[in-house]
């Protein structure tokens, strides 16, 4: 029963990695490590991470209310939507703290947004897809789809398809595979 759980965190973690990786560069997203490094319930403002807001083009001071689920500039109050953080050369989404390095487009206008062909985020829902690769979490519940292998798995239950085989766990059973 480990080998399950642990054959589907490695395969679950794997094509997440893969299905939020963009061809050209790489890219991922993911939550920006740095600003995690704040308290869960800190919301004071912090100034020793230099940050650049994509909006002004200027450094700014931030911080993360984690009630709101929003990153703030310290000096004006107001939500900052997408900024760089310096330290690692991310790209972040503020609302959630996302790292979106290769999911932003140039508007016709200068500023910068989220590549909708790409990925979606709304409120505690992202979903992304790139090419036949779909990845979802909402909810609690996450799904990877890519080509023929597909993983959903959620507090009480996991599950892996490939082609050939069928892997079930649900909480407090046995795992349950099928081959076909």
């Amino acid at each position: 029963m480990k080998k399950f759980e642990q054959l589907l965190a490695i395969t679950a973690s794997a094509l997440i990695i893969v299905s939020c990786q963009d061809a050209n560069n790489q890219s991922d997203v993911t939550e920006d490590t740095l600003a995690n490094e704040q308290s869960a319930a800190d919301t004071t403002p912090k100034s020793n991470t230099q940050y650049v807001d994509l909006k002004t083009g200027q450094p700014v001071d931030l911080y993360y209310n984690p009630k709101k689920k929003r990153t703030y500039s310290e000096s004006t109050n107001e939500p900052v939507d997408l900024y760089v953080n310096v330290a690692t050369g991310d790209t972040i989404y503020g609302q959630g703290r996302y790292v979106v390095n290769g999911y932003i487009v140039k508007t016709e206008d200068g500023t910068y947004k989220l590549d909708n062909k790409k990925i979606k985020i709304d409120g505690d829902e992202i979903k992304i897809k790139e090419g036949n690769k779909k990845f979802k979490m909402e909810d609690g519940e996450m799904k990877i789809k890519d080509g023929d292998v597909k993983v959903k798995s959620d507090e009480d239950e996991s599950k892996l398809k490939t082609e050939d085989m069928k892997l079930k766990k649900e909480a407090g059973e046995d795992t349950k595979m099928k081959k076909d």
